[in-house]
């Protein structure tokens, strides 16, 4: 029998899911519900995740334009989550 394939956000490693889950579940309760049952992002949901991940990490920035810990915490997340699904991979051809 086939093993079940992950969805987006249980292929997330986990140090970072939980940060992505607030943010999205904040920010676009919709894309996370989408990203909850599909195996890879499209192209479009992949820039939306990115938005809304850059979005907070300049949120959590502090003096000098140095991240918090939770800017940092959310800018690896955003690295991940391009090393996952880079766009190239997601190219609609």
């Amino acid at each position: 029998m086939p093993l079940p394939v992950p969805t987006v956000i249980e292929a997330l490693p986990p140090r970072y899911r939980g940060i992505v889950v607030e943010l999205l579940d904040d920010r676009a309760p919709d894309l996370l519900a989408a990203l909850r049952t599909q195996a890879k992002p499209t192209l479009v949901q992949q820039e939306a995740v990115l938005e809304v991940l850059a979005d907070a990490f300049v949120d959590h920035l502090g003096p000098w334009d140095e991240p918090t810990p939770r800017g940092a915490l959310i800018d690896d997340a955003l690295g991940a989550f391009l090393e996952r699904w880079p766009a190239e991979d997601l190219a609609e051809r």
